[in-house]
């Protein structure tokens, strides 16, 4: 009887390790699977919009700072417009003969370009190669700076974007002519009209649109105003 009792213990204990031992089922592993799947997924899913977030911010700077190197360019040639080594000659004082207008002063805006003087060699005298344009090729979608001689003829063309990596596809220039009167301390006509003179403070705003070529999608829009250094004054006072 005793024997019995213990052969039927032992033989229960060994069940109930066989119980433990037996493992996962076909069903609990599909499940653990299926979880982990969705797990994989889901990180792979977040990695990869990482990736692409990294890799838009990456190409938006870098057609940021390649339109920034131009309209800096561009900026920079525009600021010396109207420059005249002897603008003494423009100024009536006593003693003044004449008064010589400043052959350097005009600024023409067209549709995507601006064509203005400045005087290179300092000498005072209007010469060739002392004429610029500012404009968009529309063939290759740069923007380039034109060295013009007295008769309009284009003697150098200069690229002031990289016509590899962007697209320019719009480049506008507009004017604004602030003038202002002087006050004359004595009534009467000046030597030169009009009386009294008039200052023409010039600003141009230049606005540069482009694109990545190798992502179109890709695009950017700066803006930026430029005081003309130069001012224009016209007239005199009486003496």
């Amino acid at each position: 009887m005793l024997n019995r009792t213990r052969h039927g213990g032992r033989q229960g204990a060994r069940r109930g390790i066989r119980a433990r031992q037996r493992g996962i089922s076909m069903t609990e592993m599909m499940i653990g699977v299926t979880i982990g799947l969705i797990v994989l997924s889901g990180t792979l899913a977040l990695f990869s919009g990482h990736l692409r977030s990294n890799g838009d911010m990456l190409r938006t700077t870098r057609l940021n700072n390649e339109l920034r190197g131009t309209l800096d360019l561009v900026v920079r040639d525009l600021r010396r417009a109207s420059y005249w080594g002897t603008a003494v000659k423009g100024v009536w004082f006593p003693g003044t003969v004449a008064i010589e207008s400043n052959p350097f002063s005009d600024i023409a805006v067209g549709t995507g370009e601006v064509t203005y003087r400045y005087d290179v060699d300092g000498d005072g005298a209007y010469d060739n190669d002392e004429t610029f344009r500012i404009r968009r090729n529309g063939t290759d979608g740069t923007v380039e700076l034109l060295q013009l001689d007295t008769g309009g003829g284009v003697t150098s063309t200069l690229p002031l974007s990289d016509g590899e990596l962007t697209n320019i596809t719009a480049l506008t220039f507009v004017m604004n002519d602030r003038t202002t009167s002087f006050a004359c301390l004595k009534a009467g006509a000046g030597p030169v009209a009009p009386t009294p003179p008039v200052l023409h403070v010039r600003e141009i705003t230049v606005t540069l649109t482009g694109q990545l070529r190798a992502d179109p999608t890709v695009t950017r829009t700066l803006t930026e105003a430029v005081r003309v250094r130069n001012d224009m004054t016209e007239g005199s006072c009486p003496s």
